[in-house]
């Protein structure tokens, strides 16, 4: 494959005895839109954790960009490079929506405050949600703060976007817009990887499909292939329950 951007090579994750994660090897390459499904307990969340260090895996090694995530020295700025969106947000409460946008670009990257300020506007104009600036979290829709929490890892122009599962905790009437959201990413060409069970979306979006039980990538397709020919009976039989 080439030029990619994320490398799994045999990562191995425990906890205590028990294996999340058995010897994943995995490659994403620049600009692809790969989406992560499986059920519960599968090692999505676990992998999509190890990719920014979030998670210390035990055994073989993550490459982001051409950075060893296991022999990084610098994990703060690692993380500039990969967004990380979270189902339940995640944002500060003592901050407003500006504030929680230009903390990092000010601490991490040392940007002034009217640059930082300056990219944060124009990225909640592009969502949105611009007149939700001097806002609190808790004065916002869950979609809105999921809009706030996409836009303030987009802030640090990252290189790959990983969203775990960013419409679960939402209202069935805002999950339509943070998954437009994610379709106007995928067409500027963003790098994403994406853990969730909206398999309708993933195969709009999607140009790879990976599908996994028990810490093992056990199938993997193109995003029509995977949901037309399945090629493991484990896939088939996941796709038939959630699609119906």
């Amino acid at each position: 494959m080439h030029d990619p951007i994320v490398e799994y090579r045999q990562v191995g994750l425990f906890y205590g005895g028990y294996q999340a994660l058995a010897d994943v090897s995995e490659t994403i390459a620049r600009g692809e839109r790969v989406v992560v499904c499986g059920p519960s307990g599968s090692g999505k969340s676990s992998l999509l954790r190890c990719t920014n260090g979030l998670e210390a895996f035990q055994t073989g090694d993550v490459v982001v960009d051409g950075t060893s995530v296991r022999n990084c020295g610098n994990l703060p700025l690692l993380r500039t490079k990969v967004g990380m969106v979270f189902q339940q947000f995640d944002l500060y409460p003592h901050m407003n929506c500006l504030q929680n946008l230009t903390l990092a670009p000010i601490r991490v990257l040392r940007w002034s405050r009217q640059e930082a300020e300056k990219k944060a506007r124009a990225l909640l104009d592009r969502f949105g949600i611009l007149d939700q600036a001097n806002k609190y979290p808790a004065e916002l829709s869950g979609g809105q703060q999921q809009r706030v929490a996409i836009c303030r890892s987009l802030i640090l122009e990252p290189k790959v976007m990983m969203f775990d599962e960013p419409t679960s905790a939402l209202d069935p009437e805002m999950i339509g817009e943070v998954l437009q959201v994610l379709k106007d990413l995928a067409r500027d060409g963003m790098t994403m990887l994406i853990v969730t069970h909206e398999m309708r979306f993933a195969r709009e979006v999607a140009n790879k499909i990976v599908f996994m039980e028990a810490g093992r990538v056990v199938d993997r397709g193109s995003g029509r292939s995977f949901f037309e020919n399945p090629g493991n009976p484990r896939t088939a039989q996941f796709l038939k329950k959630i699609l119906g």
